[in-house]
């Protein structure tokens, strides 16, 4: 055949591969904005008139949340208005990045529309069974507040949630283009997750660590290991003015306390789970690059669901404040659940059916988000038709709802006997020197980030 007769394939979000046939992705085109506004605007609109509503009771031990609440205080927001907008904003950005990471991922936009979707459902049919109908469920959910607050974490853990995604996609990004306006978006969003949420750290080196797996055993793997390295130096030197040496000694005997005490558990069914899993899934999609996507979300998936399993079933945690995890969990679990419904609609042949290709790009764009609207309603209708009965299911004395929200009160309760106050900042007593070489690290690697943006501009 002609090469000049070849069709070009068609832009459209069911496709394998975008028109760009190739990495990365144009992220911000005209549908994806379009997206963009769709989900912040639906995830506003669902869940603000329950998060107004919203007291909340919070201790930080790192600083980004106050600062940001103090500056929001100089536009006369109290502490309390302050993290609603903050909390409000976190799910808005945490939809928009994993609609963004997977769409990256894929090259597929019902993927990552599914996804966002998916992540956004699991709270929605609790809040209106609390609001509508809160004598019927108070005994077994307590609050809207209470659930919401478990699922997705404290403001300062919900914030650096939000941020993962995006550190994940440009970390992927960087490590197989090299580019810098990558590594340093890569760099800061990774530093304020670490200024954000001490216990959301342990969640990000591992997510990193999954991504530069999964990418490594796509070839080059020396020189995508010393990416992986670099990125791990930049973003650990830019919080070093906080991440002092007596802060790091805190924060790592809570955890190796906290893992030795339960380390003989790891042996010999989670071990083994592990290995096989990491195994079939290297066996299945270790070396094609159109599988990274499950490879990396499955690996990711059956990890957080292992360490949240052994707290909710065995009443034993493999890291301190297990509860933490529920919503990386349900993060990666819609991502999961986003990519096997693809795979089933791929497998019903939908595309070919309805003839999509044959549409204008008006009527793609249009067709596109009626499938996002749509899936969201089905969704959304089936998951609340269900939850009744799952609520009774895991409510009760020897419940998971009551092993959950008994964790997270014990463990908020703890923080604020601590810090002695509601929204407490405890600063770990650090020695003098500490203090000055942890702001001259910063300042050093805030200087090397600055050297290499300017040199990347001069560059192009």
């Amino acid at each position: 055949m002609d090469p000049q007769n070849i069709p070009k394939r068609p832009l459209f979000w069911f496709n394998r591969r975008s028109a760009t046939n190739g990495y990365p992705v144009i992220l911000f085109d005209r549908i994806n904005l379009i997206y963009i506004g769709v989900f912040v605007l639906l995830s506003f609109v669902i869940f603000w008139p329950i998060i107004a509503k919203i007291t909340f009771e919070e201790v930080f031990f790192t600083p980004l949340v106050p600062f940001l609440i103090s500056v929001l205080s100089i536009f006369g927001f109290n502490a309390d208005s302050s993290l609603r907008f903050l909390f409000i904003g976190s799910l808005m950005i945490s939809t928009v990045g994993i609609y963004l990471f997977v769409y990256d991922l894929t090259k597929r936009r019902v993927t990552a529309i599914l996804a966002s979707v998916l992540y956004l459902i699991p709270p929605m049919p609790i809040f209106i069974l609390s609001l509508f109908f809160s004598g019927r469920y108070q005994s077994q959910l307590i609050s809207a507040k209470s659930f919401f607050t478990i699922i997705y974490g404290d403001g300062a853990h919900f914030l650096a949630l939000a941020l993962i995604a995006f550190a994940a996609l440009f970390f992927l990004r960087y490590i197989k283009s090299d580019k810098t306006s990558d590594l340093v978006i890569t760099v800061l969003a990774c530093a304020f997750i670490l200024l954000a949420s001490r216990s959301q750290a342990l969640s990000l080196f591992l997510v990193l660590t999954v991504v530069a797996l999964t990418d490594l055993f796509l070839g080059n793997a020396r020189i995508k290991f010393k990416r992986f390295l670099l990125v791990l130096l930049i973003s650990l030197g830019l919080v070093s003015f906080w991440y002092t040496p007596s802060f790091w000694q805190e924060t790592l005997i809570g955890f190796f306390n906290q893992l030795k005490v339960n380390l003989k558990f790891l042996f010999p069914l989670p071990v083994t789970i592990g290995f096989l899993t990491l195994f079939a899934s290297f066996v299945f999609f270790g070396k094609r690059e159109d599988r990274q996507p499950i490879f990396f979300s499955f690996l990711l998936f059956i990890i957080f669901l292992i360490l949240v399993g052994e707290w909710l079933w065995y009443q034993r945690s493999l890291l301190p404040h297990p509860q933490r995890l529920v919503p990386n969990l349900n993060m990666f679990a819609a991502i999961v659940s986003a990519l096997t419904l693809t795979a089933i609609i791929d497998r019903l042949r939908l595309v070919k059916t309805l003839a999509v290709e044959t549409w204008s790009a008006a009527g793609k764009a249009l067709g596109a988000l009626i499938f996002g609207v749509v899936s969201f309603l089905l969704l959304a209708i089936l998951a609340f038709v269900v939850s009744p009965w799952v609520t009774l299911l895991i409510s009760g004395p020897n419940g998971l709802w009551t092993k959950i929200k008994m964790g997270v009160l014990a463990d908020r309760q703890e923080t604020l006997a601590f810090a002695g106050k509601n929204f407490g900042l405890v600063r770990q007593h650090t020695d003098g020197w500490q203090l000055w070489l942890g702001v001259a690290l910063s300042l050093f690697f805030m200087a090397i980030l600055i050297y290499m943006i300017l040199k990347n501009e001069g560059e192009e």
